[in-house]
């Protein structure tokens, strides 16, 4: 998705879904780019989105920051 919607632009991607533009990715926001990537269904998005932040959020405020996504995606700095 990121490829064909974003040209392969991670940080455009991320900037894109980050509705609030407060640099962090919460669940409302998740749930967003879920929909758009075709995962889940509006009934399942909300638990999708919840295990997702749960793996990826290493310092614990519920949302996923630049580097947290960019550590993921990808592979962060050395």
């Amino acid at each position: 998705m990121v490829e064909a919607k974003f040209d392969s632009d991670y940080q455009s991607a991320f900037r894109h879904y980050d509705g609030d533009q407060d640099d962090r990715i919460n669940k409302d926001d998740l749930k967003a780019l879920l929909s758009d990537a075709g995962v889940g269904n509006v009934f399942t998005r909300s638990a999708w989105a919840a295990g997702i932040i749960e793996e990826l959020d290493k310092d614990s405020d519920d949302c996923i920051s630049w580097g947290e996504f960019e550590d993921v995606f990808i592979g962060g700095k050395e």
